[in-house]
């Protein structure tokens, strides 16, 4: 009776290290340490500016707002009697990226990929100077163009989603989009 508690007890001990390992391997290193959203300081001068986040209401400036790792976002400045000025948050690969691969495999990479928290978000603060309407207004083509950067990269994102592009075509593409759109980005 001593030697089968034992092997049971074995058996649990065995089988507890292998759930505990299967654990830490099914989650990725980056959704571990930063998450899938990251805080990005918005301020204007003056302060008080209406936030909209890919076209949302999020709050007025300054504030810190959580933003979602895995995709592109246009941050909208907007008060009363100034210019409203659109200005892009872009995702660039992490550095935890490569240790993750290294630690935890392709399990682990998929999903960071997956929660988003493989990505950097840039610029991390955002600082606008407002300009009153009574000055000259920022190009209208500079405030489209932003806007329209922003939905290149989120059409590339569903494409990839949806299968409907390789990866080394969405790479390709979406460089090609920085590259246009962005230049001192796309380093």
């Amino acid at each position: 009776m001593h030697c089968l508690l034992a092997t049971k007890g074995q058996k649990i001990g065995s089988l507890i290290s292998i759930i505990c390992l299967a654990l830490s391997l099914s989650s990725g290193c980056a959704t571990i340490i930063r998450g899938p959203t990251q805080a990005v300081a918005i301020s204007s001068e003056p302060n008080g500016a209406d936030i909209l986040v890919d076209g949302s209401l999020v709050g007025t400036t300054p504030s810190n707002i959580d933003l979602a790792r895995g995709r592109d976002h246009l941050i909208t400045f907007e008060k009363d009697g100034f210019h409203t000025r659109n200005i892009p948050v872009i995702k660039s690969i992490g550095r935890a990226v490569f240790g993750n691969l290294l630690y935890g495999g392709f399990l682990g990479w998929g999903v960071d990929a997956t929660s988003g928290a493989q990505y950097n978000l840039n610029p991390e603060t955002l600082v606008v100077q407002l300009i009153p309407l009574d000055e000259e207004e920022p190009s209208e083509e500079d405030q489209n163009e932003s806007t329209t950067f922003i939905t290149r990269l989120n059409e590339l994102d569903q494409m990839r989603e949806s299968n409907r592009i390789s990866e080394e075509e969405y790479s390709r593409m979406r460089l090609s989009v920085l590259e246009q759109y962005y230049p001192e980005g796309s380093q």
